[in-house]
């Protein structure tokens, strides 16, 4: 949209800004309908109709974004924690002064822009430019969204299991560490035979190591939940990345498989 603006001096000046800015758009219908501006009368109407109806969409816009933020970031502190919830912060302050400038406009400069005003529309006319350079700041932070996940992806990632199939001729065990990252975890085990049948093993246990860092192997007994799955309630993974995990299974009182195989845990 392009306005040809007329002052006092004769000279004119053209403003290109895009129709998104909803919130500064009485500016616009201010300069068409004011005398500097030399446009149709007739806007002054619409100028109030839109006055009217511009707040109402505000607040359907503020309480979307607030519902969508809440969604997004579940909890406060991650606004601070997260790049997510510090690019919003950021955007959130833009948005305000945006808003601020746009109100400062409509009850400052309105009224002495419609009276013929011309240092009044001079400051309107900058102004608005102002704003622009707001609106495609703001759009420049938002694009930088695509690069930070918002907290709640990170934490249903976060939640993730690690697992590991480990088959051999005798038996096959299926682990899953929940969540799959360093810290406080719960392990489950799904032992089968070779062929895929179901195993009534003795005992499962589950030893992890981690020589590369100097972690010795640790072991913890598998409680028996059903026929074919045993678990751990809690144990501790101290460190994030590659840890050598052995399944040793008691099948009979005479007969013991150990699986062995490697499992990633996150940060």
């Amino acid at each position: 949209m392009r306005l040809r603006l007329r002052h006092n001096g004769g000279c004119e000046r053209r403003c290109s800004f895009t129709r998104w800015q909803s919130a500064s758009g009485w500016e616009r219908w201010h300069l068409c309908a004011s005398p500097c501006g030399g446009g149709d009368p007739a806007a002054v109407p619409a100028l109030r109709r839109f006055s009217a109806v511009i707040p109402l969409v505000l607040i359907v816009l503020i309480a979307v974004g607030v519902v969508l933020a809440i969604v997004q970031v579940e909890r406060l502190h991650a606004l601070l924690d997260t790049a997510y919830g510090r690019v919003f912060l950021f955007k959130l302050g833009l948005l305000v002064a945006l808003f601020l400038l746009a109100a400062g406009n409509r009850w400052r400069l309105a009224k002495p822009v419609l009276a013929g005003d011309g240092p009044a529309t001079k400051r309107l006319v900058r102004s608005i430019a102002a704003e622009t350079a707001i609106v495609l700041l703001i759009f420049a932070v938002a694009a930088c969204w695509r690069f930070t996940p918002p907290p709640r992806a990170l934490a249903a990632a976060a939640a993730q299991p690690a697992t590991v199939h480990i088959h051999a001729d005798k038996a096959m065990a299926l682990v899953q560490v929940s969540p799959g990252r360093a810290g406080d975890v719960e392990v489950s085990i799904n032992v089968l035979t070779g062929e895929f049948q179901r195993l009534d093993a003795k005992e499962v246990t589950l030893v992890l190591s981690k020589p590369d860092s100097g972690i010795e192997p640790f072991r913890r007994q598998a409680v028996r939940l059903n026929e074919g799955t045993w678990r751990i309630d809690y144990m501790t993974i101290p460190l994030p990345r590659t840890w050598r995990v052995r399944v040793d299974i008691l099948i009979s009182d005479f007969e013991r498989v150990s699986l062995e195989e490697q499992i990633s845990i996150r940060r």
